[in-house]
């Protein structure tokens, strides 16, 4: 494994926010008579997440994106400060709040549902510095701040930095445009149904390549994940933990692709490595408290008959 690469940055664009998680004893049951079984406040967002992701993996990441001037905001840049994320690159929004999510957690299914406040406009942003890009390991994108996404994505593909990019909802006109300068684009499974094909996920993936990606996953929650990599689909289960919270476990994955590119798996091992690390987040409530360390991944797979390359 290259570690000497670890001193390169993983540099992501996108949406960090302040989640406030909320976990019901039945999201289902009416509001009268429910309970609140736990609570808490941490960072979120798709690229937020992913980059604590990194970091705690052993990695490096600088975060480009906007938050308000207010206290949420305040909360958010702390929170990835603590964290060893790079947020000089961020920019505050005069009179903008947040941005907050609201998670609420059905404790019988460990699954989530979600109640946006974004308190600003993040689509015409322009953030970060071009020239950082230089000499970085990786770059992520989520769709949030397309412009400024196009634009870093273009430069990286120029300096031969990969592009990872974190698809959210479907093949719209913006996301093709991105996805022409991405290598590695990885959807969940409710992208891929938006894209008309069902639960053939092995054609979700090839219309997702047809945007531009070379490799292309779709992940697909306790079902692991189908991926795409030149002619060869791989399917892959998904690791058995004791669920909590699956949020966060997609952002969780996407910073541990990242990290394992800047590692040098190979594209097989990274798949392992992100779906290893993602699962293990899933036990505990919020999309960051239960990221494990680089260390807690290789245990698991190591346990699991399978190792990364020393």
């Amino acid at each position: 494994m290259q570690t000497d690469r670890l001193d390169k940055k993983v540099i992501g664009i996108g949406l960090a926010c302040l989640d406030q998680l909320i976990m019901w004893e039945d999201v289902r049951a009416p509001v009268a008579g429910n309970r609140i079984l736990a609570f808490d406040v941490q960072g979120g967002g798709m690229t937020g997440t992913a980059l604590v992701a990194v970091t705690r993996l052993g990695g490096r990441a600088e975060f480009w994106g906007a938050v308000g001037t207010d206290s949420m905001g305040d909360m958010v840049l702390r929170g990835l400060a603590e964290e060893k994320v790079d947020t000089s690159q961020v920019k505050r929004v005069e009179g903008g709040r947040g941005p907050m999510v609201v998670v609420c957690v059905d404790r019988p299914t460990g699954e989530r549902y979600f109640l946006y406040s974004v308190g600003l406009d993040l689509r015409d942003l322009d953030v970060g510095s071009l020239e950082r890009l230089r000499g970085a390991g990786c770059l992520l994108v989520d769709c949030m701040i397309h412009g400024s996404a196009v634009r870093a994505a273009r430069e990286a593909r120029r300096l031969g930095v990969p592009v990872v990019a974190d698809v959210g909802g479907g093949l719209s006109g913006p996301v093709r445009e991105l996805l022409a300068h991405v290598d590695y684009a990885i959807a969940g499974q409710g992208c891929a149904r938006a894209l008309g094909v069902g639960d053939e996920y092995g054609r979700a993936c090839e219309a997702l390549r047809a945007a531009g990606p070379g490799h292309v996953v779709v992940t697909l929650g306790d079902r692991g994940l189908v991926a795409l990599a030149g002619d060869r689909l791989i399917r892959m289960d998904a690791f058995a933990v004791n669920v909590v919270d699956t949020c966060g476990a997609g952002d969780v994955f996407h910073g541990a692709f990242c990290c394992g590119l800047i590692r040098g798996l190979s594209f097989d091992q990274n798949l392992s490595f992100s779906a290893a690390a993602a699962a293990l987040k899933c036990r505990r409530l919020g999309g960051r408290a239960g990221i494990p360390t680089f260390g807690e991944v290789v245990e698991f797979l190591r346990a699991r008959g399978l190792s990364l390359p020393a």
